[in-house]
C-alpha cells in the first residue's frame, strides 16, 4: 500500500497550480462549528483511509487501545520543522481530522524538578557551598526568603559569629542574596521529598492558536508574491507529508498488531474482621 495518501504533486513554477492546491484544500474547523473558523486539514476517519477490507476490519478495535501515542511522533516532528510556528492537532468529535494550527514556544517558568515522581519546581535546587562563612551566610538567607534587608542579617547571632569582618559579611550577603534569589530553602521535593534537580536548560510548553489559517483568501498576485505562495504551499505539503506518516504508522500497527482483551487485577484496601490475637 502507497505511503503517499494526502500528499499532492504541485508546480510550483504555476501561480495558477499552487492557487488551485491552496484553495482546492480540505478544510476543518479550528475548534467547534459555531466559531466559524477553520484551516488545512484531512479527515483521518478509519474509512476514509484506504485500509483494505482486513485492515478495516481491525481499525475499530485498534481505536479502543492507547495507540496514538505510537504514531503521533511526525507532529513532534513537524512541528520543530516549522521553528514551532505551526503544529498538528485533532479535532472532531472523534478526533478524526488533522487540522493545521498556528504556534508559538514559551518557557514554563519551571526551574528544577523531581526525578522520583515527576514534580517540577518554580524554584532551584540551591547550590552547595564549601566555605564555612557562605554555608552560615545562605542558610539565614534560604530561611527568609531572601526578603530582609542586608544590613538586617548582620545582626543574625549566626552571622555575628562568623570571624571575618562586617563589611566583608555584608559583601558576602550581597552576593549571595543575588546567587539564591531564584531557590528554595531545601532540595526535597514538595510531593514526595525526595531531592530534586536543576533543569539545564529552560523548560518551553508549545502554545496553539485557533485562528483560521488562509480562511477565504483568494492568493492574489498583489497580497502573494511567488516567494511567498511557495512557502505557503511548501506549509500545507508539509502537513500533508506528516499526516502520511501518521496514517502510515497506523497502518503498521494493524499490520503488527492484533487487539485482544485481557483482565487487569488492581489491589484494593478493604477492611474486615480479625480474630484477636490470643
Amino acid at each position: 500500500m502507497s505511503n503517499v495518501f494526502f500528499q499532492k504533486k504541485v508546480d510550483r513554477r504555476s501561480r495558477a497550480a499552487m492557487r488551485a492546491f491552496l484553495t482546492g484544500h480540505f478544510r476543518y474547523d479550528t475548534m467547534n462549528s459555531w466559531n466559524g473558523l477553520t484551516s488545512y486539514a484531512n479527515n483521518i476517519k478509519t474509512h476514509r483511509l484506504g485500509l483494505t477490507f482486513e485492515q478495516s476490519n481491525k481499525a475499530d478495535e485498534m481505536l479502543e487501545t492507547d495507540y496514538w501515542d505510537e504514531i503521533r511522533y511526525p507532529i513532534d516532528d513537524f512541528t520543530e520543522s516549522q521553528g514551532y510556528e505551526y503544529t498538528i492537532g485533532t479535532n472532531g468529535r472523534s478526533g478524526g481530522y488533522l487540522v493545521l494550527y498556528q504556534s508559538r514556544r514559551e518557557k514554563t517558568g519551571h526551574l528544577s524538578y523531581c526525578p522520583s515522581c515527576g514534580q517540577r519546581n518554580f524554584k532551584k535546587v540551591p547550590p552547595t557551598f564549601q566555605d564555612e562563612n557562605e554555608k552560615v551566610i545562605s542558610k539565614e538567607i534560604l530561611k527568609s526568603q531572601g526578603s530582609w534587608h542586608s544590613g538586617n542579617y548582620l545582626g543574625l547571632s549566626s552571622i555575628q559569629a562568623l570571624a571575618i569582618p562586617d563589611d566583608e559579611k555584608s559583601k558576602l550577603i550581597n552576593v549571595l542574596k543575588v546567587k539564591l534569589a531564584d531557590c528554595s530553602e531545601t532540595d526535597a521535593c514538595g510531593v514526595c521529598r525526595n531531592s530534586r534537580r536543576n533543569y539545564s536548560v529552560p523548560t518551553f510548553r508549545l502554545m496553539s492558536s485557533y485562528k483560521s489559517i488562509d480562511q477565504g483568501e483568494n492568493f492574489f498576485a498583489e497580497d502573494w508574491p511567488m516567494w511567498s505562495l511557495r512557502d505557503r504551499v511548501d506549509l500545507v505539503c508539509a502537513f500533508d507529508a506528516a499526516c502520511d506518516e501518521i496514517r502510515s504508522n497506523f497502518i503498521v500497527l494493524l499490520e503488527d498488531y492484533d487487539v485482544a482483551q485481557v483482565t487487569r487485577w488492581h489491589p484494593v484496601k478493604v477492611k474486615q474482621r480479625v480474630v484477636h490475637a490470643v
